[in-house]
């Protein structure tokens, strides 16, 4: 019995002093982009959905910001890679960053209905709720930005 435990604990010991070890922490890290990718990720499930207004201002309004909403999702990523983001910080960019986008997305939603049917009046208080938190939204994301 004691000699297996003493087994035991030299071969423990053996494995435990050993310098080389088949996976470092910082590889893993790496490997598996254990730093970034949920925020990534999750920036990225949302998405502008794709409508085709008849007005050619809108359409144009909407192609550009199609743009900039790639632009500023990259940019997002990039800056908290290179750590000018803290970690909280991060989470709440892309935490208001998705609730701009979803009421974005019922903005120029309920501009195409008006579009089609200039005689629904409940459509324009949508129009005007969508666009007030959609302005909230991204104002509170320019504010995290802005005060870290």
């Amino acid at each position: 019995m004691k000699k297996i435990i003493l087994a035991i604990i030299s071969l423990s010991f053996i494995f435990s002093s050993l310098s080389n070890t088949f996976a470092s922490e910082w590889y893993i890290e790496n490997l598996l982009d254990l730093n970034y990718w949920v925020e990534e990720y999750t920036l990225n499930l949302n998405e502008l959905d794709y409508i085709h207004f008849s007005n050619e201002k809108y359409n144009i309004m909407y192609r550009n910001l199609k743009d900039v909403n790639t632009g500023l999702k990259s940019g997002f990523m990039e800056q908290y890679r290179n750590w000018e983001y803290e970690y909280y910080q991060m989470n709440w960019i892309v935490t208001n960053y998705n609730n701009f986008i979803y009421h974005t997305n019922k903005y120029f939603l309920y501009l195409r209905i008006k579009e089609l049917n200039n005689n629904f009046w409940e459509v324009d208080y949508a129009i005007i709720n969508s666009y007030r938190n959609m302005r909230s939204s991204y104002t509170n994301m320019k504010n995290i930005v802005r005060w870290y």
